[in-house]
């Protein structure tokens, strides 16, 4: 089966349940056996359980206990060996951290963050744990603007520096109090498999994108009464970035590392990265959107 995420084509043994694709595969995806290297903790955490790495020279190993062991080699093949019997929780891990680490071979910029489509550009945002990123994600979809990615978010550079994001799969997984709050009719939802009280939201085909959308800025979710407000400087960026990575710290080293910091340098440069308050609450969320969206199109 042929899938399609992150501007490639990704071609599975399993169903991915992610848009359809046709051509030649970017990325296999397979059931195989093979054996993990001396493995490490990280502090990457999905459905409460702890995800494990490691690495050899050409391949990337990730283990979730009890639930898949991952191989990744070259950013185009990403082998898999399932713990569990639940579908849905498989391709829950399958499509994140997995999937992100053949994204980061393929020398993608990731991050730990949302993205929406406004107008005809996009905005990622990020933040610490419980910044509200799928929460303020979920309200700009509610208005019918076009998810673009939910938790992992990768970003390309063209030939003269300037960034793009490609799009994910057009989905949000959204607690409870916005599905309440932002008027998304729960009868319609399904569950995120994520151990949570948290709901998944599939935005229709109609509105997702096929093209890579050109960045036009970053926000940094600080909290309602945060001091910690304004625009980011160039040598505040590869720091402050790199607190987002969405990967194990450890793949972050030698010529990574550097290409890692280049990519900050060369984002900042061409884009805003502004630290913003969240809204208090979902009315003041609601009007914020507005403003962004008045903003961006502007």
């Amino acid at each position: 089966m042929l899938f399609r995420a992150y501007d490639l084509t990704i071609d599975s043994d399993i169903d991915l349940q992610l848009p359809a694709a046709k051509g030649k595969a970017d990325i296999v995806l397979k059931e195989a056996q093979f054996t993990l290297p001396k493995l490490y903790q990280t502090l990457i955490y999905r459905k409460g359980v702890r995800a494990q790495f490691g690495e050899n020279e050409s391949c990337i190993f990730l283990h979730w206990p009890e639930l898949a062991n991952f191989k990744m080699t070259g950013g185009k093949v990403l082998e898999y060996e399932k713990l569990t019997d639940d579908e849905d929780v498989f391709r829950l891990f399958t499509l994140s951290e997995a999937l992100g680490m053949v994204l980061f071979q393929r020398n993608l910029f990731l991050l730990h963050g949302s993205a929406v489509q406004v107008g005809a550009k996009a905005t990622v945002f990020i933040g610490r744990p419980g910044a509200g990123k799928s929460t303020t994600l979920s309200a700009f979809a509610q208005q019918e603007h076009a998810i673009l990615s939910d938790d992992l978010t990768a970003i390309w550079f063209d030939a003269v520096g300037q960034p793009f994001v490609l799009p994910g799969f057009p989905q949000v997984k959204i607690w409870e109090s916005a599905v309440d709050n932002l008027g998304f009719d729960k009868n319609l939802l399904q569950p995120a498999f994520e151990g949570h009280n948290k709901f998944l939201y599939q935005q229709p085909l109609s509105v997702f994108p096929t093209a890579l959308v050109p960045l036009h800025q970053i926000i940094i979710l600080q909290r309602p009464y945060s001091q910690k407000v304004g625009k980011l400087k160039l040598i505040e960026s590869p720091i402050e970035l790199f607190r987002h990575f969405p990967l194990p710290p450890r793949l972050l080293e030698g010529a990574a590392l550097q290409r890692h910091f280049e990519d900050c340098i060369r984002l900042i440069k061409a884009v805003n990265i502004l630290k913003m308050r969240r809204p208090r609450n979902f009315n003041l969320l609601k009007k914020w959107v507005k403003q962004q969206v008045a903003s961006a199109e502007g």
